[in-house]
């Protein structure tokens, strides 16, 4: 099957580890703003021995639309959705031969929700399993997938990574032509408010179901922050997490896995904090801080400068409605993606066009 991410070096085994009930296993999700260091977090509990996350993949929401209504599961079925994930934009890596004997041993009670957690569990990973135990996935775009995620899964746990918003804004900026944003200052940071803004939405809904990482400190104390997280997904802490840069060569085989996180290479890179500092202007950080308001200061960012009030209201003014349309397009998704039939027919389009 067509990787986006494993091609070219060798490639990382299967897991090879079974569940003994598949079906009951918890179920996790990564959510926030990108470049927020999910990559980081999740190849950090990818090396948890008793933990399946796979490099990022749309598969979920991409057979959501076309399966989650199916009532009657057969082998062909699911074999079907097997297929069509060849046609997926981030198709994940299969040990099909092994997917495929676990969905025959499964045939009688097959559904959506089981299928997803068949394909997690066979998954390629870069680092050696035991038994696993709980089944995680990382997407940005899942920010505005909640609902849906929820439906699938409705005990499924959420860690929201939040970072620094001029650090996010900078990031966003030096990356833009890679993940196709405009890298424009006012409209990164709207987007990072709306993110965020959308996550203690469901988190104040479904408060013990949710937690927050800040990306520096996972950076500046790792053990403290892996440990905690792990006791919010029910799992004991594995030393072997703080080690695994010596397994992420494996994923170097795509170019753009290897030019959007060769942060990866340094361990705990902490000149990723604060570097807006020395890649944003004056004036750009200035900007910044006035539109985002008070609202950073609940994850512990604070200004670096004071702004007059005049200042802040010609500021408001003139870049505030550029904030705002960079919060509507991804607003947008919102309620896009509660329509199965508006989905499946972007993805029909897509599919034709990518064909």
């Amino acid at each position: 099957m067509k990787n986006a991410h494993l091609n070219s070096h060798p490639k990382p085994s299967a897991t090879g580890k079974k569940s003994p009930d598949p079906g009951s296993l918890p179920v996790f999700f990564i959510v926030g703003r990108g470049r927020s260091g999910s990559t980081l977090l999740r190849t950090l509990l990818d090396a948890h021995p008793h933990v399946m996350i796979p490099l990022e993949s749309r598969f979920v929401q991409f057979l959501y639309y076309r399966y989650a209504s199916v009532k009657e599961w057969t082998e062909e079925t699911a074999g079907r959705a097997i297929r069509d994930l060849e046609h997926a934009f981030d198709p994940p890596e299969l040990d099909l031969e092994n997917l495929q004997e676990q969905i025959r041993a499964h045939e009688q009670d097959l559904s959506f929700p089981l299928l997803c957690r068949l394909i997690y569990l066979n998954t390629r990973t870069a680092f050696p399993k035991k038994e696993i135990r709980i089944i995680g996935d990382k997407n940005p775009r899942y920010t505005f997938f909640i609902p849906r995620l929820l439906e699938i899964f409705p005990d499924a746990r959420f860690i929201h990574l939040v970072r620094d918003y001029r650090d996010n804004v900078a990031a966003i900026r030096r990356a833009a032509g890679i993940i196709h944003e405009s890298g424009h200052t006012c409209v990164s940071l709207g987007r990072w408010k709306l993110y965020n803004r959308v996550i203690l939405g469901y988190r104040k809904k479904f408060p013990d179901q949710f937690c927050t990482v800040r990306f520096e400190d996972l950076v500046t104390r790792p053990e403290k922050e892996l440990k905690s997280v792990c006791g919010f997904l029910g799992l004991a802490f594995a030393p072997q997490m703080l080690n695994y840069r010596q397994h992420i060569h494996q994923y170097y085989g795509d170019e753009g896995f290897q030019s959007l996180h060769r942060s990866l290479e340094l361990n705990f890179d902490h000149s990723k904090i604060g570097e807006w500092k020395t890649s944003l202007s004056r004036e750009k950080a200035i900007r910044c801080e006035v539109l985002a308001g008070h609202f950073p200061e609940q994850f512990g960012y604070r200004p670096a400068f004071d702004a007059t009030p005049f200042r802040k209201f010609l500021m408001k003014l003139f870049f505030g409605p550029v904030s705002l349309l960079g919060q509507v397009r991804y607003a947008l998704k919102i309620p896009f993606y509660q329509s199965r039939r508006l989905m499946q027919m972007t993805y029909w389009l897509l599919l034709k066009m990518k064909r």
